[in-house]
């Protein structure tokens, strides 16, 4: 008997007034090239952005164009290793943002859906990062 792939488009559904809308956890859905779309409210209260300024940006685009940028997005989309990714986004303020982000991917619907939240910063003391 074949397995059916699991449905997740349920796990992200982000009307207003849904259970998942007041979460701290980011939550989107995204395209495989990349767009987000369907933003819960913390991506605004992280970011400092509004949804609708997010929609339609890729991650790349927040962490800005290098060689990092692209190595981690390329890592996002590897169906093979799914294990977190750490990446750090600029917030509208321009503040470097840490997040780590999980992730599974839809290629039935060819959609990502994403789970991050905020990495805590390491510790800075006199200069010194503390582990």
């Amino acid at each position: 008997m074949k397995k059916m792939p699991m449905d997740l488009k349920l796990a992200v559904r982000v009307n207003p007034g849904d259970t998942f809308e007041w979460s701290k956890i980011l939550l989107a859905r995204a395209n495989f090239n990349g767009t987000l779309e369907l933003l819960t409210a913390a991506w605004e209260r992280v970011l400092g952005y509004g949804r609708r300024e997010l929609e339609g940006k890729t991650l790349g685009q927040l962490m800005g164009s290098s060689r990092t940028a692209a190595d981690t997005v390329v890592a996002i989309l590897d169906e093979c290793n799914m294990d977190p990714v750490d990446l750090t986004v600029l917030s509208r303020a321009g503040e470097a943002k840490s997040l780590r982000l999980h992730r599974r991917l839809d290629a039935y619907a060819d959609k990502v859906f994403i789970l991050a939240e905020e990495a805590a910063a390491p510790a800075v003391r006199a200069g010194r990062q503390t582990a």
